[in-house]
């Protein structure tokens, strides 16, 4: 049985799990601007309390600038997080605490799936765009553990240098619609023109993007996850302009897919990713 804690926090919640003899232990709690960090460490120390066991670790997706596996440099989408340590969440039993940034985590959990020998790229596109790399088995970092900030990427529309995010991300489609999620949808499945046009000009960005990755990279698994990658249309877009820009060698020995795990996939990477420290240590 695996006696870690898988921990997911994002702007509106915080869901934590882990698995017992009887099944998924599993609790979530409200989160939001002003949700204070002691309501975060209260929540995580209740929920070590009901397990039947000590945890062996516990794993944290945080949303932000992760340093190392223990310091939030910056997160915007949850105020209390900025600065935190790991220990901060400890517990008095001072269980192992190892933070990972939330797509990085989604990285984890996917690539477990694969051999150490394959290079997968997981892309997580919701409102905003990431990516994570994993090759030979390894998470790929960086200098301060920030790579993979597919958004910030850079193209040239019209002359002018654009974020990635600012033309293929989910809040840049609904903004532009000047729709919400639901009635975009909507549009889009009753044959909408406007807004087939708009989605599918931001797959085509995106389909750049997955191009630039595959001549970076050469994966053997691009993972594509999210929401914005189920808006009709936008896929078929991202796939043609990839099909058309990408050296075809490498196109062929890639394999474009979606995440294995379908919910909570950010606390399942968590929990594989403080194991992965502990093992370390």
């Amino acid at each position: 049985m695996n006696t870690y804690v898988g921990i997911e926090i994002d702007g509106g919640q915080m869901y934590m799990m882990a698995e017992t003899a009887s099944g998924y232990l599993e609790h979530t709690v409200s989160t939001g601007k002003e949700c204070s960090l002691l309501q975060l460490q209260q929540e995580v120390e209740a929920f070590v309390n009901k397990l039947p066991y000590t945890p062996s670790g516990i794993g944290m997706g945080m949303p932000g600038l992760v340093v190392g596996s223990d310091k939030v440099e910056l997160s915007h989408v949850l105020p209390a997080l900025n600065g935190v340590t790991a220990d901060m969440f400890a517990t008095p039993a001072s269980i192992p605490v190892a933070f990972i940034n939330d797509v990085k985590a989604a990285t984890m959990a996917e690539a477990a799936h694969f051999t150490n020998n394959e290079t997968v790229v997981v892309i997580m596109a919701d409102a905003f765009i990431a990516a994570g790399v994993v090759a030979s088995g390894e998470l790929l970092l960086g200098a301060k553990g920030w790579s993979g900030e597919l958004g910030y990427m850079i193209l040239n529309v019209d002359g002018q240098a654009v974020l990635l995010d600012t033309l293929a991300s989910g809040y840049a489609i609904v903004n532009q619609a000047e729709m919400d999620d639901a009635t975009l949808r909507e549009h889009l499945e009753t044959g909408d023109e406007q807004a087939a046009k708009l989605v599918s000009q931001a797959g085509q960005y995106f389909g750049y993007a997955l191009t630039n990755l595959v001549h970076l990279y050469n994966p053997d698994v691009i993972v594509i996850g999210g929401s914005t990658p189920t808006y009709k249309g936008y896929m078929e877009a991202a796939k043609a302009a990839l099909e058309m820009y990408a050296l075809p060698e490498l196109l062929k020995c890639c394999t474009i897919t979606t995440p294995k795990i379908q919910n909570r996939v950010i606390a399942f990477g968590a929990r594989e990713w403080i194991r992965k420290c502990t093992t370390v240590r």
